[in-house]
């Protein structure tokens, strides 16, 4: 019975180790496709974040080529806007000065009216005295 035990044991033993060399295998093979794929993946990554940084890059420099453009587009603009301004501002001088005037004028005309209705009042009281006299 010993070497029948024996037997037996060395036949499970080697049964097991087909069975681990099987398991073995097969790990082995699934992690050879899966080191593929990775590499498939990771090779298909840097493509798209060439692609991406290239993209960047690009629209980066046509902001950059935008914001040029618009620079040299609101530099004349701003040279108009300060004429503008200045003869804005030489405008409201003008108005003010000519109200300035006017208002003289009418204070004067509003005073010599004062007078003479004050005048025609005094002729007007002179001559009802008179009148009643």
């Amino acid at each position: 019975m010993n070497n029948e035990t024996l037997t037996i044991f060395v036949g499970i033993i080697a049964l097991c180790m087909i069975i681990i060399t099987a398991v073995i295998a097969f790990i082995g093979f699934h992690t050879i496709n899966m080191m593929q794929k990775s590499q498939e993946f990771i090779a298909q990554v840097q493509h798209e974040l060439s692609f991406l940084t290239t993209k960047g890059a690009l629209t980066l420099h046509e902001v950059n080529e935008f914001i040029k453009h618009l620079q040299e587009q609101t530099q004349p603009i701003s040279e108009k806007s300060l004429q503008a301004l200045n003869e804005i501002r030489d405008l409201v001088s003008y108005i003010h000065e000519e109200t300035k005037d006017l208002t003289a004028k009418a204070s004067n005309g509003i005073a010599k009216v004062t007078i003479g209705s004050l005048a025609i009042g005094a002729l007007a009281q002179i001559f009802k005295k008179k009148s009643n006299d």
